[in-house]
């Protein structure tokens, strides 16, 4: 009988405490978007690494900075993409991030590009909060399109051409 009881309590006592619940979450990312806005700067390659075309050949050191037009408050990630043509593929390379918001991805040709067929790609570099990041590869398509004056995540751009790497061709390449 004591079961019983204290079984029908339970109702109330579950809506109380998700109410609370709910109630902390909302004020939460209140506070999470008055002291840190979702929307980021510009990001553009460093002067040094916007040039022409860059061929990734094997064993070889990699690195490219990407930096903020304007100060950046609070966190931001990056996410990584490989583009040839319509083909998108994540990529997971490794980064630091400055106190400023410059981002840094660094290593070995290697393991950076490891399975990347030959020819031309293009990289892109999603750099925002790291909640609103793409994930979807067409995400990337589209914000390839896109000029958004205010956005969650910028899409920074480079073309490279893989050479002897030896990975699996994209679909729909001869």
């Amino acid at each position: 009988m004591n079961d019983l009881r204290r079984s029908k309590r339970n109702p109330a006592v579950a809506v109380v405490l998700i109410a609370t619940a709910v109630g902390a979450a909302g004020a939460l990312v209140a506070l999470r978007l008055r002291f840190q806005p979702p929307v980021v700067p510009l990001y553009a390659l460093a002067p040094d690494d916007a040039g022409a075309e860059e061929r990734i050949v094997p064993n070889a050191a990699f690195a490219i900075t990407i930096a903020p037009e304007a100060p950046v408050e609070g966190a931001v990630a990056l996410r990584g993409f490989l583009l040839h043509g319509d083909d998108v593929r994540p990529w997971d390379p490794p980064f630091a991030v400055d106190r400023d918001g410059t981002i840094h991805v660094a290593g070995r040709t290697d393991a950076l590009f490891a399975g990347v067929p030959d020819g031309p790609w293009e990289m892109a570099f999603a750099v925002g909060r790291p909640e609103v990041l793409p994930t979807a590869p067409r995400d990337v398509l589209r914000a390839r399109q896109a000029n958004a004056t205010e956005a969650g995540f910028r899409l920074v751009r480079r073309r490279i051409y893989v050479a002897g790497l030896g990975g699996e061709p994209p679909p729909g390449t001869p």
